[in-house]
């Protein structure tokens, strides 16, 4: 009831009119049990907690709906950039041309194929995958190359293409290359006889189409015949004696005769025996990697040439570069000294320390020393022989 001013309406306890009721004159609820309080605040409490969760779930979905907003922007152009990654016809391999293109949610792909030599190798071709990579591109481009590391591959840093990359090639001579620029990732493979070359300027033009540089491309090297006498991953090419030794100073420290086996010294630089095949693009990614061009590279070369030994023994420089680093090259790239059935060891070879290198293949074995600034390799399946040559070098 509420109290009311009017004298008529509520009299009082003594006779005289009261404007107000007297608090016993008021109705009162009656006082709830203690278990029923506590039932009536559980069930506010319910309530309130109810309230507050849709509270939050109304404002995750704000938020939910405000980052959709601020990052389909974003896909979006990376969705177009992807798509719209077309390398300039100009800018391809002489007489490549585009195979074909397909596109999916965020990525396309493209085969680029050279005319067919009609040699039975089949048409040189590359295929190019970009990848739109909203979020972890750089870490994407790092697994891709710890894994080809893990299956043996040769691999090779690219600092000149994107925000880097690497390029590697496996005992097939097959030649894979990714790098990214921001969030897109392109990835490259060779073969049918695609060069180094070829897939660095179909990488250079993609580089180029998504607004780099294009990064740096191998001169093509004229093939060769011959062999080093380093196994099947050694580069192609083979020393032909002059009247001008190329670097004297390395010839000077190779025998020219072991036990009963005469050999033959001469030297050159990288530029003369780096040619196309799998262990010379391994060598000149790694010098590239390291600062260093082809002419950096200096050895000579000791060999029988007669052919009626295996014995060969090599001394190896590069300009500029720490023979640790020297020595890691050759292990890496030259002699692709890693991966599955390679085993090195070190071994006592004419009293001195080597690491012996057996590629797992059955061929000759190859010994590795440095000394001072020069990394020795001695290769031969006569265990004899490679004793009796390293007694004779430094």
């Amino acid at each position: 009831m509420t109290p009311t001013r009017n004298p008529q309406s509520n009299p009082s306890r003594g006779g005289t009119r009261d404007p107000y009721p007297a608090p016993e004159d008021v109705p009162q609820a009656p006082r709830r049990r203690p278990s029923d309080e506590r039932a009536a605040l559980a069930a506010s409490t319910r309530t309130a907690t109810r309230v507050g969760f849709l509270a939050i779930v109304i404002a995750g979905i704000a938020l939910g709906i405000t980052v959709w907003r601020t990052l389909a922007p974003a896909a979006a152009s990376c969705q177009t950039t992807v798509w719209d990654a077309a390398p300039a016809a100009d800018a391809l391999p002489a007489q490549w041309t585009v195979k074909g293109t397909t596109f999916d949610t965020d990525r396309r792909t493209t085969q680029f194929a050279a005319p067919d030599p009609g040699n039975g190798t089949g048409a040189p071709n590359v295929l190019a995958t970009v990848t739109c990579f909203p979020a972890g591109a750089a870490d994407a481009v790092s697994r891709a190359a710890a894994a080809a590391r893990d299956i043996g591959q040769v691999v090779n840093n690219r600092t000149d293409l994107g925000d880097g990359g690497f390029e590697a090639t496996d005992a097939s001579g097959a030649i894979f290359l990714e790098f990214r620029r921001s969030d897109i990732v392109v990835d490259l493979a060779a073969s049918g006889g695609a060069t180094a070359t070829d897939i660095e300027t179909v990488a250079s033009a993609f580089d180029q189409s998504l607004g780099g540089p294009g990064g740096s491309i191998s001169a093509p090297q004229p093939s060769g015949s011959g062999d080093l006498g380093l196994g099947s991953q050694a580069p192609s090419g083979s020393l032909s004696p002059s009247s001008s030794p190329v670097a004297p100073e390395l010839e000077k420290l190779l025998p020219t005769k072991v036990g009963s086996v005469a050999l033959t010294v001469d030297s050159a630089l990288g530029t003369t025996i780096l040619q196309d095949d799998q262990g010379s693009r391994a060598i000149t990614a790694a010098l590239r990697a390291a600062g260093k061009g082809q002419d950096a590279l200096r050895l000579a070369e000791a060999y029988d040439s007669t052919q009626a030994s295996d014995l060969n023994i090599l001394a190896i420089t590069v300009d500029g570069m720490d023979v640790t680093k020297v020595r890691q090259l050759v292990l890496d790239s030259w002699l692709a000294a890693s991966g599955a059935g390679v085993t090195q060891t070190p071994v006592k070879l004419g009293g001195k320390d080597y690491t012996k290198v057996n590629l797992g293949d059955s061929g000759p074995l190859d010994y590795v020393r440095t000394a001072n600034s020069v990394v020795f390799v001695i290769t031969t399946a006569d265990g004899t022989l490679a004793d009796q040559a390293a007694a004779l070098l430094p």
